[in-house]
């Protein structure tokens, strides 16, 4: 396999706010490699989503703390990472919410493990969590 090659690093405050800068930066990433729009609009909503979650479950809400996402290429595959310095998630609590229970949100899991190809997530040791999220390029048709 290739090495992979850094095409975007971010360093966010953990707040809301912060997120529409973080998806036109992924967007113009991912625009800059030619991956379609469709398939960056799916991409960018995975990766929203899992910094909302960052924000809302892991920091609680609290504004002190920090994210940083990597964008990564291979030329086979893109590879996001999230990470913070939150306190550490028992990652066996990380489930999509039932579908058929109708109500608003909670469903960021269920976005990111149906856009994406595979999906890891683990705490740090000590302090912070890391989540890793690959799509294959080949699973996107030519781009």
């Amino acid at each position: 396999m290739n090495e992979l090659q850094a095409l975007l690093h971010l360093c966010l405050e953990a707040t809301a706010s912060q997120l529409q800068s973080m998806r036109e930066a992924l967007d113009k990433a991912l625009a800059d490699i030619a991956i379609e729009k469709q398939i960056r609009e799916q991409l960018i909503l995975a990766v929203n989503e899992a910094c909302m979650n960052v924000i809302q479950h892991a920091y609680c809400g609290d504004h002190q703390g920090e994210i940083r996402l990597t964008l990564e290429h291979d030329g086979r595959r893109l590879r996001f990472l999230v990470e913070d310095d939150a306190p550490c998630i028992d990652p066996t609590c990380i489930t999509p919410r039932d579908l058929t229970d109708i109500r608003p949100g909670g469903l960021g899991v269920h976005f990111i493990r149906e856009i994406m190809d595979e999906v890891r997530f683990s705490p740090t040791g000590g302090q912070g969590n890391k989540l890793e999220m690959i799509k294959h390029l080949d699973t996107i048709g030519p781009n």
